[in-house]
């Protein structure tokens, strides 16, 4: 039986949304939903299509949603070389003061980018498009 990761996205690749088949396609796991520590920002970074960009910040953070995937570490490897610039993959703090791997943004792609980290995630803020 081939070893595990967590890995928390943010976005896109959340149940529902258009990139998730790029991790189920690789056999990931939902495991859960959780919340990062209020210690981050969330961007929609203007791309086609929008993506959200999640920042660590020193002031102004919040606790942002971020759904929880187990998959190997073979698979990991195979996602990343799928993440675009502005966007990698880097430790990721929850409320409950883990860490696991999760999304993170180059702060160049911020310039213009809109703040919606009032909205608490990425689900929300979409929602709130409607």
């Amino acid at each position: 039986m081939s070893e595990t990761i967590q890995l928390a996205v943010c976005g896109l690749h959340m149940r529902g949304f258009s990139l998730n088949h790029q991790l189920t396609d690789l056999n990931a796991e939902f495991v859960s939903v959780a919340n990062t520590a209020p210690v981050y920002k969330l961007y929609a970074i203007p791309t086609f299509p929008e993506k959200p960009g999640l920042v660590r910040c020193e002031e102004g953070g919040s606790s942002i949603e971020v759904e929880i995937f187990s998959l190997t570490y073979e698979a990991l490897g195979k996602f990343l070389s799928m993440i675009p610039s502005p966007l990698g993959l880097g430790k990721i703090v929850l409320s409950d003061e883990t860490s696991v791997i999760g999304f993170i943004c180059e702060p160049y792609a911020l310039s213009d980018a809109t703040d919606i980290t009032s909205f608490r995630g990425w689900r929300y803020y979409r929602s709130s498009l409607k």
